[in-house]
């Protein structure tokens, strides 16, 4: 049986030289703590020092950690980064504000809670080692000593703009501190500072020899929603089982997934992935179930890895919409801005498996079907999930374009059915009213090359105002205000200057707009009820041809 070994110790126990360095696997996670978390963290380390207690011995518990003792001579962190990286970045803070009073101090600081010089071996020697993704950035950012010709590093990563906005968190809260107080004043509050967190500060640290042992621990704690998300504990497990030979290749492989903007999207793309190729599966039980079949299966890291860092490349260009085909891309911009996510796991299983004009064909017919179905239709999003997560999977499968434009063709709601339900569509987002206007606008003038300019030129404009006078507004406001026979696209600098004016007065303008929508305005007399109707029955003509599967 593996022995665990739990022992109290201050951060100065555990960063000072009479202990072995301490080391993150590279199949941890990157350093993550937002400005909050290190706020709190300083708030509580600043009201601890306050109260006098560790003057007396007393003590400020953080929680605990989780170390291998390798046979090597480290201790790797298995849990406890978050705290122990914040600590060292505070210290780095306190060694640059000291050495203007004291460079002895500052040095002191550095050679035995940063960085020290192994004259044995004459290579410098880190408290603190980050995993693969930190480990440079830390070093230069925050374990280097900033004397001499000290430069700083560039973020290339969010945890390494996160490791800056900590250090510049610190900073600010010293900058202000320093402005009040005299130097020798100063100087004292800073070592206050560093003996409450050295010495006052304590964790209960559980060792073991044994790595695997101690990531079950470790995975223990944080699948039970103390600390770790899907993305780090995936990553935890896919790099830890991969064999000495593949490690590296993994820890690099791996480097692409986290390039996303947050862990979030990492998450998101993780489940979209998963969903395209086996089915189903929800958020909170992402990780379980994914482990699950990793082992069942006895999965190769290495291929797992090689797998889903080339799905993250292409995951990433369907975001950004530059995936395939100039068109295709303007499909994806669509989904975007639709924020029609159920599609991604379809979609990168179309991006994965056919060429460009086939992908950009599925992608159409995609879009197409959640418009009909969730945008006019306003069906529940449930059944669609469904239907798209279920065609993502034969899509991989049988690599049939055909056969999944046939699949869609059948699951789109009827012509009666979209025309009917647009002739009484009210829509309250801007971005979906934009993008039907525009649809339509294009409709109308397909003999002609359109082009509608951007968001922030062409403006959705209510003809019936959102915020009508006393006298104009209808009894039936809210029913009618945001139904799409009420709306078209104006120039901003028109709509501007006719947002509260008559009807009669927005006619003038209209009459100038280079949009057909706009224009055939004027054949109104006025405004209300019945023109509003009118106008969106004879838009709603226009949907069966608009969004179809075809050319």
């Amino acid at each position: 049986m593996t022995a665990y070994h739990p022992e109290k110790k201050s951060i100065s126990e555990i960063l000072s030289t009479t202990n072995p360095v301490i080391v993150v696997p590279d199949w941890q996670r990157n350093y993550s703590w937002n400005t909050t978390h290190v706020e709190t963290f300083w708030n509580d380390l600043e009201a601890f020092r306050e109260s006098g207690k560790v003057q007396s011995g007393g003590e400020y518990f953080l929680g605990s950690i989780v170390i291998v003792k390798t046979k090597d001579g480290k201790h790797l962190l298995l849990d406890g980064q978050q705290r122990i990286a914040t600590s060292v970045i505070l210290l780095s803070v306190i060694r640059d504000w000291v050495r203007n009073y004291k460079a002895d101090t500052a040095t002191r600081t550095q050679q035995k809670f940063i960085a020290d010089l192994d004259d044995a071996t004459d290579t410098v020697v880190y408290k603190l080692t980050m995993n693969k993704y930190d480990r440079e950035f830390f070093r230069r950012f925050i374990s280097e000593d900033r004397t001499g010709g000290y430069t700083q590093p560039q973020p290339e990563f969010a945890s390494h703009i996160a490791i800056k906005k900590a250090r510049l968190f610190f900073e600010e809260v010293f900058k202000e501190k320093y402005a009040n107080f005299e130097a020798k004043q100063a100087y004292d509050w800073s070592l206050s500072v560093r003996h409450s967190l050295l010495d006052g500060m304590t964790v209960i640290s559980v060792s073991s020899e044994d790595e695997d042992s101690a990531a079950d621990v470790f995975e223990t704690l944080n699948d039970r929603g103390i600390g770790l998300s899907t993305p780090d504990l995936l990553r935890n497990l896919v790099i830890r089982r991969a064999p000495d030979a593949h490690r590296e290749l993994v820890v690099d492989l791996w480097q692409r997934v986290i390039e996303f903007d947050s862990d979030s999207e990492i998450k998101n793309f993780l489940r979209h992935y998963w969903i395209s190729h086996y089915g189903d599966v929800k958020t909170q039980s992402l990780y379980r179930v994914m482990k699950s079949y990793i082992l069942l299966h006895d999965v190769s890291s290495k291929e797992l890895a090689e797998r889903i860092s080339d799905s993250s490349d292409v995951y990433k260009t369907i975001n950004d919409a530059t995936a395939g085909t100039a068109d295709a891309n303007g499909y994806l911009e669509t989904v975007k801005s639709l924020n029609a996510n159920i599609l991604l796991p379809a979609l990168l299983a179309a991006f994965e498996t056919f060429d460009e004009p086939e992908a950009e064909q599925a992608t159409k017919a995609f879009l197409v079907l959640y418009v009909r179905h969730s945008v006019i239709c306003a069906r529940e999003n449930s059944k669609l999930e469904n239907e798209v997560y279920r065609m993502a999977r034969e899509l991989r499968t049988h690599k049939s374009l055909k056969r999944i434009l046939q699949e869609i063709e059948a699951a789109l709601p009827s012509d009666e059915d979209v025309t009917r339900s647009f002739e009484t569509l009210s829509i309250n987002t801007n971005a979906v009213r934009r993008y039907l206007l525009v649809e339509i606008e294009k409709m109308k003038r397909a003999t002609e090359e359109v082009e509608v300019a951007a968001p922030q030129k062409v403006h959705v404009e209510h003809v019936y105002p959102q915020t009508p006078t006393d006298t104009v507004r209808l009894p039936q406001h809210a029913a009618y205000v945001n139904r799409l026979g009420n709306l078209s696209l104006l120039a901003q600098r028109i709509n501007t200057s006719i947002k509260n004016g008559t009807f009669a007065q927005k006619k003038e303008r209209y009459s100038g707009s280079d949009l057909l929508l706009t224009r055939e305005l004027c054949q109104y007399e006025i405004w209300g009820v019945e023109e509003i109707e009118k106008r969106q029955k004879e838009m709603a003509k226009l949907v069966p041809k608009i969004w179809h599967i075809g050319d």
